[in-house]
């Protein structure tokens, strides 16, 4: 009945979103239910690796006093996983960023933060300097309405903590991304179904 699904306890629908490997392990992001999914390929059974809490609105009244983080991207970095956290309406600037997590544990912690819409994030790197690329949704940060204003972003970090160069701004809501063979192209999807190239300097 349509009644019941006002009643609580209300069920999280699951959105798998992206999905990364380390070793005989599939990680899998998952936006609807703020967790992060453990399959083990070995004896094809999967748990819960990790789950995200809600986190106070800062601009409440406009939208819910907690939103949630909405786990977007996952990439592996050496033998830990990187995740965006998407955030939830009103998308507050600053709100989302990039965690670390442990797969051996399930622990995070931040590791790139002050972000707007970051929707994934690829580790690139060449010998032995990694620098992190964080695709941004869409690129205004102080949230009007509706909220998705403004090209996506490209973001390169040299270290999780410095600021951010600007790698692309022309794309129009992205959602993913992947860096091509040779590690000279990144290749982005965007929401409506075009991909683009973007040359990428080592």
């Amino acid at each position: 009945r349509s009644s019941d699904l006002l009643t609580p306890p209300f069920i999280a629908a699951s959105n798998p979103f992206d999905l990364t490997a380390i070793e005989d392990h599939l990680y899998v992001s998952d936006g609807g239910r703020n967790l992060i999914w453990d399959i083990d390929l070995s004896s094809d059974s999967f748990s819960v690796l990790t789950s995200f809490p809600k986190v106070t609105n800062p601009l409440a009244p406009l939208g819910p006093p907690m939103i949630d983080v909405v786990p977007t991207g996952i990439a592996a970095y050496g033998d830990q996983l990187l995740v965006t956290l998407f955030t939830g309406f009103p998308f507050p600037a600053g709100a989302s960023s990039v965690q670390q997590v442990d797969p051996a544990t399930g622990t995070f912690g931040a590791f790139i933060t002050a972000r707007r819409t970051a929707i994934d994030v690829l580790p690139i790197s060449e010998g032995d300097d990694t620098d992190f690329l964080v695709l941004q949704h869409s690129s205004v940060q102080v949230p009007p309405l509706p909220p998705f204003v403004g090209p996506g972003l490209v973001l390169r970090f040299d270290t999780p903590t410095d600021p951010p160069t600007t790698v692309a701004s022309c794309l129009t809501r992205p959602t993913s991304m992947t860096l091509g063979k040779k590690g000279e192209t990144l290749y982005v999807s965007e929401l409506a179904g075009r991909i683009v190239s973007i040359a990428i300097a080592q």
